[in-house]
Formats: structure tokens, C-alpha cells, sequence
């Protein structure tokens, strides 16, 4: 019995070393605002290659950024997010059935759809088979 209890002991020491290696060194830390003003930084990409969803995480380091300000400005920062830095300016679109973003200027009134839960911003690309990157609010 007290070799059972030892192997059990052992393998959820092992299990426990094994989970904290998967924990990233540098987490996102989200801090609490309202709205879309702020900065938000990528943390996932959801795409479907044709079956299935698939989402991705998207590194800590370096920080990829997107800040909206108040005024409808737009700073883009990171490499993987190089289709939003021609875009300088925003505008929130509610009057359709869907919440959009429209990214300016644009010469071909270029939106996504928008969902914001919390500290969790979602943009959903036009895909043909469904895409979106997730952000989350940052400092």
C-alpha cells in the first residue's frame, strides 16, 4: 500500500512539474476598461481551413498591438497585424444588424464584425469559411 501511495504521490508531483511548463513566461495580463478605447493585444487567431474551427495562440512576446482612442484613432503595432496598418482611423458602425468596424481611409469602405465581452475584443474578418483574431485589453 505504501508503495502505491508513493507512485501516486510521485506521478502527480511529475504531472504538476509537467503543467507549469506548459503556463507561458510571459502571460497577456488583461486590466479592466470599458469600451473600445484602449490598447489590445493579440492573443489568438480563429480560422477554418474548410472542416473544423481551429484556434491558434498567438505569442506574448513581442507585444502585437491594436490602440483605439476615444477620438477614432488607430495605432497598430507587430508584424502579424500588418493588414490593419494602412488603416489610421475608425469608426463604430450600428445600423445594421451586426456591430461593425470600419477602418479608414479606405477606398473600398473596408469593415469587420465586432464583438467586445468584457476585456475580450473579437474581429471577425470576411471568410469565407470564418476567421477572427482575439485581442485582449492591456495597460
Amino acid at each position: 500500500m505504501n508503495r502505491l501511495l508513493s507512485l501516486l504521490l510521485l506521478f502527480c508531483l511529475t504531472q504538476c512539474q509537467l503543467s507549469e511548463d506548459i503556463i507561458p513566461d510571459d502571460p497577456i495580463t488583461p486590466v479592466a476598461g470599458q469600451g473600445l478605447p484602449g490598447t489590445w493585444q493579440w492573443f489568438e487567431r480563429g480560422y477554418s481551413p474548410g472542416a473544423g474551427y481551429y484556434i491558434d495562440q498567438i505569442p506574448a512576446k513581442p507585444a502585437q498591438t491594436l490602440t483605439f482612442s476615444a477620438n477614432g484613432h488607430l495605432q497598430v503595432q507587430g508584424s502579424g497585424l500588418i493588414n490593419y496598418q494602412p488603416f489610421s482611423q475608425f469608426r463604430i458602425d450600428t445600423t445594421g444588424s451586426e456591430i461593425l468596424i470600419r477602418f479608414l481611409p479606405s477606398t473600398a469602405n473596408y469593415s469587420e464584425r465586432i464583438v467586445l465581452n468584457g476585456d475580450t475584443l473579437r474581429l471577425y474578418q470576411s471568410c469565407y469559411e470564418g476567421c477572427h483574431l482575439g485581442f485582449l485589453r492591456i495597460k
